[in-house]
């Protein structure tokens, strides 16, 4: 499979902003929204890639929403598709999808706050590495960027994608602030629940001496 990054996916899919929306077309002079998705991604080399919106959900690797980067599909259900997701477009950055909307706007952009709660989710084409063609660059869930990888590493993980994000956050010193907080808290709850206990049986938590000496 080809792989391909965000930039291309969203430098190939703006040449057909303006172009007509057709129901159940697919390019390449008008298109419905999962037609012209299938339509860029099959030009630019990807194989397979499903006809409907529904079925490009369930193949894409599924991202949540601070993971979203140019090039990658944002997924909606509005009231007037009976299945879900009913419509997907391609995020280009700046807060904006490209999408084949419906026959008046045609092709054209629409800002990712107007889609609003109608949004079903967000997802990643399966070759789409989102950085350079030969590795991919995963981004940790604040946004931060995280190592560069082969292609063949992550392509292993390609199925696994929350596997990754875990190991991309515990890369972060942050992180490791965190998990100390986390044990430091930890072993003052224990030593509270310790001397509670120590309280309750009448023992003191430092043993004194039975006999004190006294200065002559």
């Amino acid at each position: 499979m080809t792989a391909i990054t965000g930039t291309e996916i969203v430098d190939e899919v703006k040449k057909f902003a303006g172009y007509k929306y057709v129901y159940g077309d697919a390019g390449p002079s008008a298109f419905d929204c999962s037609g012209l998705v299938q339509y860029v991604l099959t030009k630019l080399g990807v194989a397979g890639v499903p006809r409907t919106s529904e079925d490009q959900w369930n193949w894409v690797t599924k991202i949540s929403a601070n993971q979203l980067q140019p090039g990658d599909l944002v997924f909606a259900q509005f009231p007037v598709y009976n299945s879900s997701p009913g419509h997907v477009g391609v995020y280009t950055g700046n807060g904006q999808i490209l999408s084949a909307e419906d026959p008046q706007s045609g092709v054209g952009y629409s800002s990712l706050a107007s889609w609003g709660s109608n949004i079903v989710g967000y997802g990643r084409v399966p070759t789409s590495s989102g950085g350079g063609a030969q590795s991919a660059t995963l981004t940790s869930a604040s946004g931060l960027p995280g190592f560069s990888w082969p292609s063949e590493i992550t392509s292993f993980f390609s199925d696994s994608q929350a596997f990754v994000d875990k190991l991309m956050w515990l890369a972060m010193p942050s992180s490791w602030l965190r998990i100390g907080a986390f044990l430091a808290g930890a072993a003052l709850l224990l030593f509270a629940i310790y001397a509670l206990v120590r309280a309750g049986q009448g023992q003191p938590l430092v043993s004194m001496p039975s006999t004190v000496p006294v200065p002559i």
